[in-house]
């Protein structure tokens, strides 16, 4: 007698089977292929005949190819100078500042590359930055930013102007203490211009950050419902008659949807401009990582500690720096290399009783340490700047802020597309 309640097996139509497993195939391929295209452009451009790092005599017009990688990898020679090249609609290359080189080196504006800039702003004069400390012998707890009387005689980019003005609003000096938690949208803003900068000056031909992902939107907004859809055909194909011949068409769409939602967005490429600027940074900052003290010419000592550390900030050489300034604290000329070091104060006073500047302080190390008690070397005078930079990274909190603190949500960039 048979038993009524025994399962019943389940069943397989070979040629439904067949054509379901060919019909699978289909939405794995396609999303193979938007997977392959979306590699193959978003690998950097480089320009064609011309020395890495170098631009031809009319880039527009000169040949370049795709990069094999992603991105260019090859060996990069020291560049004794930072980046410069021109604006669009200049013939004449300026330097490019620590920020936007950090920010083109990786395609990423983090809190560190905003910082550089502020430290930048400093350096050129803008405002000093001067520690706030109990006492001699502790480490600074604050640092307050002081507006100079007399500006450079320069024009700051959009982003820095925006750094400057939000910074002071109407007041002489402002403690980083202050600006925490109110600051964060203005250094978001300043992330933002970050990205337009390099966008404007052709680097990118869109955000940076951008995932390109219009084509996998689009794809996941098919293949949903489609899975949807043969799921309930198969489960209700198998509930009916025990037939799990359509099972193929659903795994092939499942694998589908999870290819293109993992790799269906692609990386924005550099423009062959944008790689070769990033080469140059690359050059630079290889120097500035081997650099020597004793290898080191006269005018580039005191670029060192002026002009250059900005760079070395964003870099995340700052260590790096302070073992060079020991080396350079063994030499007696200290006096050729510590001139316009006056953008930082130790916030103690000197023997005439005017404000402690970086220089001054660099020149009692040099000497015989005088009386700053709280420095065990010379190097431990880059200790308040690595302090200042990370405070003001700190300044990054995007507790309440909506978006998502990428420097894309919400900016007006081409290409920003989340």
């Amino acid at each position: 007698m048979t038993d009524a309640t025994a399962a019943v097996p389940a069943l397989v139509d070979r040629d439904t089977l067949v054509g379901a497993s060919v019909l699978g195939l289909v939405p794995v391929a396609l999303a193979a292929l938007v997977v392959l295209v979306k590699w193959w452009r978003g690998r950097d451009e480089v320009f064609v005949d011309v020395t890495p790092g170098l631009l031809p005599t009319d880039p527009a017009r000169a040949p370049r190819r795709r990069v094999r990688g992603g991105q260019w990898s090859g060996t990069v020679a020291p560049a004794f100078a930072p980046p410069g090249a021109p604006r669009p609609g200049e013939a004449r290359a300026g330097v490019v500042r620590p920020g936007v080189v950090g920010t083109v080196v990786d395609g990423v504006a983090d809190p560190h590359d905003v910082s550089a800039t502020l430290l930048d702003l400093a350096v050129r004069g803008w405002f000093r930055i001067v520690d706030v400390r109990e006492r001699e012998d502790e480490r600074p707890r604050d640092w307050e930013l002081r507006r100079s009387p007399s500006p450079p005689d320069e024009t700051p980019s959009s982003f820095e102007r925006l750094l400057l003005d939000r910074l002071f609003e109407g007041r002489d000096h402002v403690r980083l203490s202050q600006l925490r938690g109110s600051f964060a949208l203005t250094m978001r803003e300043a992330q933002i211009g970050l990205y337009r900068e390099v966008v404007d000056r052709g680097w990118y031909a869109r955000h940076p950050r951008a995932r390109n992902g219009r084509t996998r939107a689009a794809g996941l907004a098919l293949l949903v419902p489609l899975t949807l859809a043969a799921a309930v055909v198969v489960v209700a194909a198998f509930l009916d008659a025990h037939d799990w011949s359509l099972t193929p068409v659903l795994v092939g769409l499942v694998v589908a949807l999870v290819v293109l939602a993992r790799w269906g967005g692609a990386r924005t490429p550099r423009t062959a401009e944008g790689t070769a600027v990033r080469i140059q940074a690359l050059g630079f900052r290889e120097y500035l990582a081997t650099a020597e003290a004793d290898r080191l010419r006269f005018e580039e000592k005191r670029a060192l500690l002026t002009g250059y550390l900005p760079y070395a900030v964003a870099f995340g050489l700052t260590a790096h720096f302070a073992d060079l300034l020991r080396d350079l604290a063994k030499e007696s000329h200290w006096v050729d290399y510590v001139d316009g070091l006056d953008w930082y104060d130790f916030g103690g006073s000197g023997p005439d009783g005017s404000d402690l500047s970086l220089g001054d302080a660099l020149g009692d190390a040099l000497g015989d340490l005088g009386e700053l008690t709280w420095m065990t070397d010379a190097g431990d005078l880059l200790d308040g700047v690595d302090g200042f930079t990370d405070a003001a990274d700190s300044l990054f909190s995007w507790d309440g802020l909506p978006g998502c603190g990428d420097g894309c949500d919400g900016c007006d960039l081409p290409g920003c597309d989340f």
